[in-house]
């Protein structure tokens, strides 16, 4: 197996992302797996990931290269993965192909398949937008009277928008919406996240 050690030099900068899934500030090396982050940590069927993990070595044309993917990741059924993050510009050379066939060999072998995920995968708005805002509001730990307060409205009311909740409790529009994200990134309200831009007209529910 093979682990790379990953250090800041003059043509890379590496990135860091504070994942409260896996309790741990991750780094990595590039925005494009930065972005890929916030996916990883909002996905419900992902309970663990892991950025540079172990890797492993695999032959091409007589020569045994070292290969480290961006990311492990492990699934509530038990299943786990690595993942190889490349802009969809850089994946249309034949040596680019013909290398990652062999790297897909080596992981199956391993029982770790290798799959190839693009920034037309990772960077699709509104989701990475709506994702980005929920962790930048992950940090409000603890359930506090705003909360508490929301929580007991959302349950009487069923479906109800972030604009209603507005009228009912007494807050800034500002303060309601960091609240409610919270209580979404935690998974104690819901809301559509994938259709638009997540604002005062976003609908929320009780998470099950």
């Amino acid at each position: 197996m093979y682990r790379r050690n990953l250090k800041h030099s003059r043509v890379k900068n590496l990135f860091k992302f504070s994942s409260l899934k896996n309790n741990a500030v991750l780094t990595v090396e590039s925005a494009l797996e930065f972005d890929t982050c916030f996916h990883l940590e909002y996905c419900k069927e992902i309970v663990y990931f892991e950025a540079q993990p172990e890797g492993f070595r695999y032959q091409f044309e007589g020569k045994k290269l070292p290969y480290t993917p961006d990311f492990r990741v492990s699934y509530e059924d038990g299943r786990e993965a690595f993942l190889e993050i490349k802009p969809a510009s850089k994946i249309d050379g034949d040596e680019f192909r013909r290398k990652f066939v062999r790297k897909m060999e080596v992981a199956k072998s391993l029982g770790c398949p290798l799959s190839l995920v693009t920034d037309n995968q990772i960077r699709v708005n509104p989701v990475l937008y709506n994702l980005q805002l929920l962790h930048r509001y992950t940090g409000i730990v603890g359930v506090n009277a705003i909360q508490m307060q929301l929580l007991k409205v959302v349950r009487a009311s069923g479906l109800v928008s972030i604009n209603d909740l507005s009228q009912r409790i007494h807050v800034s529009s500002g303060e309601l919406k960091a609240n409610a994200l919270a209580l979404i990134s935690r998974g104690q309200l819901q809301a559509e996240l994938n259709k638009e831009k997540f604002g005062m007209h976003s609908v929320v529910w009780i998470g099950a």
